[in-house]
């Protein structure tokens, strides 16, 4: 329990500190927001491709 009040702590700083910095520069935000996009975008398409993909069920 610990683990994960301490992730959502971490992760609302970090969501925290991004609305900061997009208000205080939005072009330099939109330029790391499309890097990251064209970065792990393939990535994350593939990952959802692999998820959806069906599975076989194991008989025993």
């Amino acid at each position: 329990m610990r683990f994960l009040k301490d992730l959502l702590r971490n992760l609302a700083i970090l969501i925290g500190i991004l609305i900061v910095i997009y208000l205080i520069s939005p072009d330099i935000m939109g330029q790391v927001f499309e890097l990251y996009g064209s970065l792990f975008g393939p990535l994350a398409i593939l990952i959802l491709i692999i998820f959806a993909l069906p599975r076989r069920r194991r008989s025993r």
